[in-house]
Formats: C-alpha cells, structure tokens, sequence
C-alpha cells in the first residue's frame, strides 16, 4: 500500500494563538479613532507618523471585526455563518498579536521563572549587602556593592512589571538602564580592594600607587556611563517618533567598547600584580602557568611556600593580616569576581552590535546566562569573601589610610577612629629622656 504525502509549505498563520474577545461598548469610540486616524494619515508626511497612524486604523479595524463577529455568532443560526465568524475572530486576533509585538519592548515573551528566580537571588543579595553596613567598616566596598546589587534588584522588578505590559516604556527603561549601570557600581568595590591588596604586598609589586586604580578606573567607568546615557537618550527619542536608532545605538555601543577597553587595561594591570607577588620575592617558585595556577587556587602546598619561604619579601607591616585564612584567596576571588563582569559586558557589545532587533537581544537565554548569570557569580563570590572576613573587624586599610602612606611609614600607627596617621608617641617619649639624661651628665 502507498501513502501519498502533500508537500509542505510556508504558512503566515502561527501554529497557535488565544482568540481575543472585544466588549462591544468600545464600539462608538473605536469607529472614532478609526474615522480620525484615516482622516490624519491623508495628510501625514512624516515616516513615524505614518507608521503611528497605520497601528491605531489596524489596530482599530481588527477590534471592530472581533465585535461584529462575535454577535453573528451570538445570533447566527446557521453552522456556516459561525464557522466564517470563528474565523474572522482567529484573522483579527492575529492581527492584533502582531501589533502587540511592533509595540513590545521584548522580542519574547519573559520567561516568568528565570526571571522570578534571579529577582529573589538578587533580592537575597541586595539584602545582604545592606546587612553589612551594621556590621563593616568597609565602607567603600559597602557603599559599591549596595549600590550595584540595589540596581540589579531594581532591573529585575522592572522584568517582572514587563509581565503585564511589556509595551510600558518605563517598565523597558527602569530594566535597561539599571542592569546597564550596575557592574559600574561593583567594579568600583574591586578597583578600591585591589589597591588594599597592593599595600597589603608592598607597593612595589604594583605599576601604580594603590588608590590610582580606584581613581582612574572609576573615571573610565563613568566616562563610559555617560556615553552610554547620551547614546540610550538619542536611541529612546528616535524609537519614540520610529525613526532610526542607529546613531543612539552606535553611541550606545561606543560606551560599552570604552568600558571593556577600560577592564581589559585592569586586568592587565592586576595579573601584572600576581605574577609579581608570585614570582618576585625571595624563595619563590620557578614561573610556569602550572605554578601561576597553583599559587593563585592556594592549593596545600603553594599556601605552605607563601608562608615558610615567600611571605618575608612582602610588608611587614600587614603579616599579621596576611596570615588570616582567607587572604590567600583572595587574589582567586577578585579574579573570579572580575572576569565574570568582564564576560559581561562584552555580551553586551557583542548584543547591540547586533542590533534592537539581533539574534543575542531577542534570545533571553543569553541575558540569563551570559548578563546576570556572571553579575549574580560576582556577588556570590564576594558574600564569602567581603573585606570584613578576609581583613577582619577592623578597618586597618581605610582611604585615609593609604592616602597617607600609613602602610609605607615604619613608625606610624592607625588610628581607628579619624583614619589618620600616628607617630609613636612611645618612641617620641623615649627619645626625649634619653636627650635629657645625656645633658645631665655634661
């Protein structure tokens, strides 16, 4: 027996859609603005205009077939004249789910459980970070991570708003703009950590003094937030009146290249550190990559070298912070925290150089995993890892403190409480009787 197959062809009607249904009362003012859009489109000249107009008359047109089919339904006694109404009813639906999509922010429809999962996570460490501020001392790293996790939560809520209108604006640009924003914040937290470590170690392992790296990176970070406010601002008001965003995004684009320029100078900088660390001082081991690794995961015996052999080379000043279980994981943390918001953002460029409508941008999967995947992997890592466990309680490496060179001045104290630098009132005292009794003796 032979079975004859029909070919297959290309179809315009989606394979299913949810009928939609009209309350008759519309009637009177849909038959308006339909009669005052078809009246305005005669003499529209301008393209947005136009397609503004061509929304409301289609938009208006299939509404009023749902209605009129609906009650041939309700008083049609013949099976034909429901069957041609139930189709008039799937056409005009039809209709109107593709204008529901010409005027959605979101190229998909939000997938409810991811988003809802990484709004508790971030909710979960936004909650946590603002617990810190009762307890820290670290007030720079509380202030960035409070800040960058604040933005994140808020960019999630403006996800889950989007659930019940995603063609609200505001509900577009209170996600965009904070999830763009954030790493910002929390790249600042690390820049200020970095510069602790380096006067940890000993300024001579770093390229730069310690709060250069907080000073000019914070200013690249901002440079490129402005550039990219500029060029979402252009972008928004193009979309607006439809018309081409492409300068807005180039713009846009622009920020986001500067910033990853921005980071990928910081990472140099900051491997330039380790291998410093781990190959410079005294005792250390021959620099391979296997050694690199072994020294930056701390495995048993690398922890063992730095202590017996290499921790000497380093400031004396801090061996007692230096001793502390987590510091020699540090380094791996940062490492880990940095290159997850590197991956981040050139996701990003990588994403609007592809364009409103590109293959990253309409594909949720990629923002979860590639966008707040690696921002929620940072503020994981730094949970365990704040500067109040791996420092201690007290804030021995405030600002104040390495601005005034409290870790290079072998005779200088912390003073706790107003950051500034203490001689030895001690070896002062000492020093002055010392004096006296030698002009008693003259």
């Amino acid at each position: 027996m032979s079975i004859q197959l029909t070919s297959w062809t290309t179809t315009p009607w989606p394979s299913t859609i949810s009928t939609r249904s009209v309350d008759a009362s519309y009637t009177s003012g849909l038959l308006a603005t339909l009669s005052e859009a078809a009246k305005s489109i005669e003499t529209a000249t301008d393209v947005g205009d136009l397609v503004s107009l061509s929304r409301v008359i289609r938009g208006a047109e299939a509404s009023l077939a749902i209605i009129s089919a609906e009650n041939a339904i309700a008083t049609a006694t013949e099976s034909s004249v429901k069957a041609a109404a139930t189709k008039a009813i799937f056409a005009s639906s039809v209709d109107l789910e593709g204008l529901f999509w010409e005027y959605s922010f979101f190229d998909f429809r939000l997938n409810r459980a991811a988003n809802i999962i990484y709004l508790t996570l971030f909710g979960l460490l936004w909650l946590y970070y603002t617990s810190m501020f009762s307890v820290s001392r670290y007030q720079w790293f509380n202030v960035s991570f409070f800040c960058g996790y604040t933005l994140e939560f808020i960019g999630f809520i403006g996800r889950i708003l989007a659930f019940v209108d995603a063609t609200e604006i505001n509900y577009f640009l209170l996600e965009f703009v904070s999830l763009t924003i954030s790493p910002a914040f929390i790249m600042a937290g690390i820049y200020f950590t970095f510069g602790q470590l380096v006067a940890t170690y000993g300024r001579k392992y770093s390229l730069l003094k310690p709060l250069w790296y907080t000073y000019i990176f914070i200013s690249f970070d901002v440079t490129s937030l402005v550039i990219q406010a500029i060029g979402g601002g252009i972008a928004s008001a193009e979309s607006s009146e439809n018309k081409d965003t492409s300068l807005g995004t180039n713009i846009m684009i622009a920020g986001i290249v500067f910033q990853v320029f921005s980071m990928s100078v910081f990472l140099i900088l900051w491997f330039d550190f380790l291998l410093r660390i781990f190959f410079k001082p005294e005792g250390s081991p021959t620099r391979t990559p296997l050694s690199f690794f072994r020294l930056l995961f701390n495995t048993r015996v690398a922890n063992q070298l730095k202590i017996t052999h290499m921790d000497g080379s380093y400031n004396p000043k801090f061996a007692d912070l230096r001793a502390r279980p987590l510091v020699n994981f540090y380094p791996l943390a940062i490492t880990i925290g940095t290159l997850a918001i590197y991956v981040r953002c050139i996701y990003r460029v990588v994403e609007l150089a592809q364009g409103w409508s590109g293959y990253l941008i309409s594909h949720e999967v990629y923002l979860m995993v590639l966008d707040a995947a690696m921002v929620a992997i940072c503020g994981l890592v730094f949970t365990g890892f704040h500067p109040y466990f791996v420092f201690g309680k007290t804030n021995r490496l405030k600002v104040a403190h390495i601005r005034n060179e409290v870790d290079v001045h072998r005779d200088s104290q912390f003073d706790d409480e107003n950051g500034l630098v203490k001689e030895s009132i001690e070896k002062g005292e000492s020093r002055i009787h010392d004096n006296d009794n030698e002009l008693e003796t003259l």
